[in-house]
């Protein structure tokens, strides 16, 4: 289906499912020492590390008000890491009509006046942007409250600038191309989407988006005061044209005439395209100006949306009856406080967080409450510098508890 096809994140990352998770597989991935890791979460958490560099303390203050954010930049940009996919993942799983604004169809051969067109009903990344960027600076959320609706704008944000979420060929923006590749990845698109985004950071660093982030903020530094906030219709159509020279054109792949609406699946090549070490170097160094931007441009957005910062008078989240008030964790009653809807849990004595109320320990990690809390489970600890004895401390409750081993 057209609504369920485009992300940062492949189709095989989405499915790492609650049963997977709460089997005990999903546990070993996130939260203890291996070497698996869902790669194609790392396109977003490079966007969302820039803008958390970049932004003004006065919309840093906002951010770190809505998503719960312990104190500091690095604080800030692992709560934003943390939303920045859920958009793919818990939201995408509570309600799939919202798949189809992950991306707009704009033809190869449109004009930049048909991007309307493009986006029928106001169902597209574009529309999108735009709704949320207002709801965030009226203060008029949806069903998904202040949380969700930041949490969807940092991802949009970041998928608008994937060429390929901008762009079809008649081929559901190159969901419908085969590729002959050493990477792993079915698709063109599947290959821009993730298995790319790996390189570069490969070539950069040992594959981790924070390390990549930040070295992608020191090549395009002299470009961030021009890497503004434009409009969400300027930047996809900006990022057709990527998709037209450095994808399609790049790779020899002609222009078929292409009807969105009829939703046609057709390979316009005609046959497996090579994706050739040549190709692949190339658009490393695309996807990475193409991320690099989408940070700059995010910071820039949310800093022109919240330009005082929040005050003591400023509830954001009194809209919601369900959000309890902000409570600290407290190490000696084994109480931990978090945010259930990004997955975020502070670790006893590691700061505040708000959106969930205080709950014991075992009630937290009792077998009926893991199906609510544990798919993308996530701990943070500002102030334990050692991750490994972190990580340790988390496998061991966790076993103690009955979730693994």
């Amino acid at each position: 289906m057209a609504a369920e096809r485009r992300f940062w994140l492949s189709r095989g990352d989405l499915n790492i499912t609650r049963q997977i998770l709460l089997l005990g597989l999903g546990f070993a991935i996130l939260l203890c020492p291996v070497s698996a890791r869902a790669w194609g979460l790392d396109g977003h958490k490079i966007v969302a590390v820039i803008a958390a560099d970049n932004l003004t303390p006065a919309a840093a203050s906002h951010v770190a008000s809505i998503l719960g954010a312990p104190p500091g930049k690095r604080g800030l940009a692992t709560a934003m890491e943390a939303a920045s996919i859920l958009p793919d993942t818990e939201f995408r799983d509570e309600d799939h009509a919202t798949a189809a604004w992950h991306f707009i169809d704009i033809c190869l051969q449109d004009r930049r006046a048909d991007i309307d067109a493009r986006c029928p009903g106001g169902n597209c990344v574009t529309a999108k942007i735009d709704e949320y960027s207002k709801r965030l600076k009226d203060g008029n959320y949806d069903r998904w409250r202040a949380f969700g609706d930041l949490a969807f704008l940092i991802h949009f944000v970041g998928d608008i600038h994937q060429p390929l979420h901008a762009a079809s060929d008649a081929d559901r923006g190159g969901n419908c191309v085969p590729v002959d590749s050493t990477i792993r990845a079915k698709n063109l698109h599947e290959a821009w989407d993730t298995p790319i985004v790996r390189r570069l950071e490969y070539s950069i660093d040992s594959g981790r988006p924070e390390t990549t982030a930040h070295k992608l903020e020191k090549t395009y530094a002299s470009e961030q005061a021009t890497d503004s906030w434009i409009s969400a219709d300027d930047i996809a159509w900006e990022s057709n044209q990527v998709a037209r020279s450095d994808i399609y054109g790049a790779l020899h792949i002609p222009v078929e005439p292409c009807q969105p609406a009829l939703n046609a699946c057709i390979n316009p090549a005609g046959r497996p395209v090579e994706l050739d070490a040549v190709y692949l170097d190339q658009a490393d160094a695309v996807a990475g100006h193409q991320l690099a931007k989408a940070g700059f441009r995010l910071a820039s957005l949310l800093n022109e949306i919240w330009t005082q910062p929040v005050s003591p008078s400023d509830t954001p989240h009194a809209s919601d009856p369900t959000l309890a008030p902000i409570a600290a964790s407290n190490a000696d009653s084994g109480e931990i406080v978090g945010n259930r809807r990004s997955k975020i849990y502070a670790w006893p004595g590691c700061g505040t967080y708000d959106k969930m109320s205080i709950a014991p320990r075992e009630t937290v990690l009792d077998r009926d409450y893991r199906s609510d809390m544990f798919p993308m489970f996530r701990f943070i600890c500002p102030n334990c510098n050692d991750s490994r004895r972190l990580r340790n401390q988390m496998c061991e409750v966790l076993t103690r508890w009955g979730c693994v081993g």
